[in-house]
């Protein structure tokens, strides 16, 4: 196993699941944070000029999802079997699907249109995204999504709903499963120091 890097904004965004899993894993590594008013001079000295991406000694990874699964497989929190695995693939790609609809909104120009999109995101599309988590987490967990060990599906959940927590902390008023999975995963001893004193990050 090689020095890890990781290398993206001062945000959350797409890397803060990866900074998760290494918390939780505890295994070391950098996390090179670049500031919004550096990306200029520094974005064609990434691999595919995007961020996050990962360096794994001489090696990069790119893509959040791929390295997040890496280092999931890597720690031994993908889930304890083929089966397991595709379980937490499952509710990854689910809190990806909801990021990406969230995603919508912020990079929507038009009032009238950001308007229209928030109120479909509160009233149909976050509903129906907690609805299913919901149905995760009875059907294929326990107090975890997958079997009875925390794994990268309880850190996607858990980071997904943070920034819908931030604007309406309402958020989870009749998901008291997910309010109590929520906490279990604050309170879990490799990642309650860091969710209790990281840095708001905005997004």
């Amino acid at each position: 196993m090689g020095t890890y890097r990781l290398y993206y904004f001062d945000l959350r965004g797409r890397a803060e699941i990866l900074r998760m899993l290494f918390r939780l894993a505890q295994v070391e590594f950098e996390d090179i944070q670049v500031k919004q008013s550096d990306w200029g001079r520094v974005k064609h000295d990434t691999p595919t000029g995007e961020l996050p991406y990962l360096e794994v000694g001489d090696k990069l990874l790119t893509q959040s999802l791929t390295i997040a699964r890496y280092l999931a497989r890597e720690f031994g929190l993908a889930g304890g079997s083929s089966w397991q695995t595709a379980l937490v693939d499952q509710v990854v790609d689910s809190c990806d699907d909801l990021r990406a609809e969230n995603a919508k909104i912020i990079h929507e120009r038009d009032k009238d249109q950001a308007e229209a999109l928030k109120s479909k995101m509160k009233d149909v599309i976050l509903p129906r995204h907690l609805d299913r988590l919901t149905t995760f987490l009875l059907c294929h967990g326990d107090k975890y999504f997958v079997g009875s060990e925390i794994t990268l599906a309880d850190v996607a959940v858990h980071e997904v709903l943070t920034t819908f927590l931030q604007n309406d902390p309402s958020t989870l008023d009749g998901f008291q499963i997910l309010r109590d999975h929520r906490k279990l995963v604050e309170q879990h001893p490799h990642l309650r120091d860091y969710l209790a004193n990281r840095p708001y990050y905005v997004v």
